[in-house]
């Protein structure tokens, strides 16, 4: 016959014999008490500690944005948009067909494509945008890099039949309020 392992720490029963005997010595008022109270610390932490990761990440300096993965350059373009009020989601795990994030602004969605990169981006990155913004049926997208377009990331974007927003190296730290304009909010 198989031996059952033994586990450490707190088991089910241990805890709610724990819990019984707490209700038992402080009264069912007090224990409810300090489970709400618990509770609330916990909400209020764990919220407290989300707010200071947005400010964190809002405040990087340029030179931080450049040391970024292009995973948490995505994130940093989130979380930038959602701070400044528009609902904002990282779409990376869920099939983006070349956006990365969706935001929408009013009643108007934006693709946004964010390419973290040492050289300059290219037009197939407006391309992407493109693609992905339709996919996702936004009305309008976006290209956001740290770095600069190419030409004929320029060219194509003043070209094609959607809208399209370039945001690069000049520009990235106005990047909520340059959206909220295009978008017409």
């Amino acid at each position: 016959m198989a031996r059952r392992k033994k586990t450490k720490g707190f088991t089910p029963s241990l805890l709610a014999a724990v819990g019984l005997a707490a209700v038992m010595a402080i009264g069912v008022e007090v224990a409810l008490l300090l489970v709400v109270a618990g509770l609330g610390l916990y909400f209020y932490w764990s919220r407290y500690s989300a707010q200071q990761r947005r400010e964190k990440l809002c405040g990087y300096s340029l030179e931080e944005i450049d040391q970024l993965t292009g995973a948490e350059f995505e994130q940093w373009v989130t979380t930038v948009l959602e701070s400044a009020g528009m609902p904002s989601e990282n779409i990376r795990h869920s099939g983006d067909f070349g956006v990365d994030v969706v935001t929408t602004v009013g009643t108007t969605r934006v693709g946004i494509q964010a390419k973290r990169y040492s050289s300059s981006v290219g037009n197939s990155s407006v391309q992407q945008a493109l693609a992905g913004s339709g996919y996702h049926g936004c009305e309008l997208a976006a290209v956001v890099t740290q770095s600069r377009f190419t030409s004929a990331a320029r060219e194509q974007a003043s070209r094609a039949r959607v809208p399209v927003l370039l945001i690069d190296r000049e520009n990235i730290h106005d990047l909520a309020g340059l959206v909220r304009e295009f978008a017409g909010g």
